[in-house]
């Protein structure tokens, strides 16, 4: 049978030797046995005898500094929970007293032997500890998660588990110290002994379905139809945690979260009703912060009509913000004069929407922020007028409405799938930026002048994300 690492027989065992130091102190010292110190190539050294147990009565405490006793190890015999050096238990008479009636002085009940030190290893150490000098003390291995969080705190040397605390933590005035309480100390071993009965479970699960599903279900697959994996109550629950921190996510957890949000979407309303709609809520701010996103950048950089067109085409609703009624996107880039509003005509407008009350049809044109909306030269004193660039998007405008007017009847009975009416055909131009504060006023008065055509301009359009993103996320905190 193949065997890893050295191997040691009975005598493995080192050698335990209690030193008393005055009143109520006693240390424990421990020497490892002489195949562990060949091993490690320090047979005879007298440096190999390391204290590892303190007893301190006036303190109330016991102090265990544990040590790596693997000889292969690079720091065999030095501290095995580094950059912890020690682990205090601070217990009020943990370690007994008695005071004498003759002269008041008092003793201390140590222990002061190797079978006193023995038996309080066996009987007397908290729960999550390692019991046997051999092994060198201190925590159980499926504990070493604390001395992980522990290690990330800068200076830190020292663990103190006191009876004076609950579930507090503190650390001490000179910053070497950290200190916890029995309580949170066995919240922390029981929860961690939880998990790893669940993950034992989980993987007996698992494995006895991959038996299954390969062994007996590839041989015959009446006898034994695929079966699906049965969870425990709570284990997704327990799985993911209070707290999600996204950035570690990968796509296939991505993926995975919300096919089981779309699953369980239905049969979660009568439970989770509130946290169905706040996540619908969160979903919708979330899609508002990246379109929002998407507008400021291509605002900053110059972006063409196209560019402009493909992304209102995929998010319609920020175009529906120019209307202040409901309406319905019928087709981008509209064949307007000719034949099918998908087919091929004279006159293509960008969009073209319908009430979607009345039917009342409506046409966007969409031009680009860097496009002039005044004249560079003053008319008269602060009087701009419109740009030629201006002019012409509006005249192009007024034209597609002139032939969508002219062909409805065709456009109709060529197009049943739609619901379209020409009652009073609007006309919106998304184009430009709003101009510096001195020509506000020139451009304020000219769109206002005109019937049946509303421009609005590109930051416009995204103050009103803003606005609708700034209402959604009061609507979430409330």
């Amino acid at each position: 049978m193949a065997t890893f690492g050295p191997q040691f027989g009975d005598d493995d065992k080192g050698r335990l030797e209690v030193e008393p130091h005055g009143p109520g102190r006693v240390d424990v010292f421990f020497t490892p046995s002489e195949a562990r110190l060949r091993a490690a190539g320090r047979f005879g050294d007298p440096t190999a005898r390391v204290l590892l147990l303190r007893f301190d009565a006036k303190k109330e405490s016991t102090t265990l500094f544990p040590v790596n006793t693997m000889p292969t190890s690079g720091s065999f015999l030095g501290p095995k929970h580094d950059p912890i050096i020690s682990i205090e238990l601070v217990e009020a008479n943990g370690l007994a007293s008695i005071v004498d009636d003759f002269n008041d002085s008092e003793h201390f009940v140590l222990p002061t032997t190797v079978d006193e030190v023995e038996m309080y290893l066996n009987e007397c150490m908290p729960s999550g500890f390692t019991k046997d000098p051999n092994f060198g003390l201190g925590l159980d291995r499926t504990l070493t998660f604390i001395i992980q969080a522990l290690a990330q705190i800068d200076d830190i040397e020292h663990l103190r588990l006191t009876d004076a605390k609950t579930l507090e933590v503190s650390r001490s005035e000179d910053g070497k110290t950290y200190e916890m309480g029995f309580q949170l100390f066995d919240e922390l071993r029981r929860g961690a002994g939880r998990f790893d009965d669940k993950a034992r479970m989980s993987s007996r699960k698992k494995k006895k379905q991959l038996a299954y599903s390969n062994l007996l279900h590839r041989l015959d697959k009446d006898t034994f139809p695929l079966k699906l994996f049965e969870r425990e109550p709570d284990e997704i629950a327990e799985t993911i945690g209070r707290t999600i921190v996204d950035a570690k996510l990968s796509e296939n957890d991505r993926a995975a979260v919300v096919g089981l949000a779309k699953v369980a979407v239905r049969s979660s309303l009568n439970t989770q009703r509130g946290a169905i709609i706040k996540l619908h809520d969160e979903i919708e701010l979330a899609s508002i912060d990246e379109l929002i996103a998407h507008v400021e950048a291509k605002l900053a950089v110059k972006t063409s009509e196209p560019q402009w067109q493909k992304l209102f085409e995929a998010n319609p609703f920020i175009l529906d913000m120019a209307f202040n009624v409901p309406v319905l996107m019928l087709q981008g880039q509209a064949h307007v004069g000719g034949k099918k509003l998908t087919g091929a005509g004279e006159k293509i407008t960008d969009f073209l929407f319908a009430n979607q009350f009345t039917d009342n049809l409506a046409i966007i044109e969409i031009k680009t922020p860097g496009m002039p909306l005044l004249s560079s030269k003053e008319y008269r004193s602060g009087v701009y007028g419109p740009s030629p660039d201006l002019v012409s998007a509006v005249t192009q405008v007024l034209d597609q409405i002139n032939h969508l007017q002219s062909d409805i009847f065709r456009l109709k009975a060529l197009n049943p799938e739609h619901r379209m009416e020409s009652f009073g055909i609007r006309g919106v131009l998304v184009a430009g930026v709003i101009p510096e504060p001195a020509r506000k006023r020139s451009f304020e008065l000219y769109r206002s002048a005109l019937a049946g055509i509303s421009i609005i301009t590109f930051d416009e359009l995204l103050a009103k994300l803003r606005s609708l993103r700034a209402l959604l996320a009061s609507d979430l905190s409330a």
